[in-house]
């Protein structure tokens, strides 16, 4: 038997072998939001603004050099409108609304959300470097078991992107 105000002249040893109660804190990874970037933008307008100057206004390389004009404008648009984010658990795309970022809707091509769990990435990678980055590259099981592929211009800060993907620990293949 055991009185209520006798210590255990063991309770100090055994503190030292049990685990404390409750999981020690894990340290968060802030959220993020990327910035946007412009230089895709720019350098597509420069690019068809140059091939309409050198074609001297023949049809075809004013049509093209068009093309590249807005595809250019397109660019500079999503790049001031889209938001990528980082958050806890996913990657997602937002848009940007009256002082905060909102829910971008549905994916255009697949359907659902455009968000997608660390877990679920396969592969990412930029194209075609991350030197040049002109499309970024993304393949998640999330969407569909066999895996969904996903591109976007890099119209958002390259290397915070890599930076994010790299933190948060997003699968990626060898693409030597």
């Amino acid at each position: 038997l055991r009185l209520s105000n006798t210590p255990n002249p063991f309770e100090s040893i055994q503190s030292i072998f049990t685990p404390k109660s409750g999981s020690p804190p894990s340290r968060a990874i802030p959220d993020a939001v990327v910035d946007p970037d412009y230089k895709l933008a720019a350098g597509f307008g420069a690019a068809g603004a140059a091939t309409i100057a050198l074609d001297q206004a023949g049809v075809v390389g004013s049509a093209f050099g068009g093309f590249l004009c807005l595809l250019a404008l397109l660019f500079a648009v999503q790049g001031t409108r889209i938001r990528f984010v980082f958050d806890q658990d996913s990657f997602e795309l937002k848009q940007v609304g009256e002082g905060e970022l909102d829910d971008s809707g549905e994916n255009i091509v697949v359907g659902g959300k455009n968000r997608w769990s660390y877990e679920s990435f396969v592969n990412w990678r930029f194209f075609p470097s991350k030197e040049f980055p002109i499309l970024v590259y993304f393949k998640e099981t999330q969407t569909s078991p066999d895996g969904q592929i996903h591109f976007f211009p890099a119209f958002a800060n390259v290397d915070q992107l890599n930076d994010q993907f790299e933190l948060r620990g997003c699968a990626q293949m060898d693409n030597n």
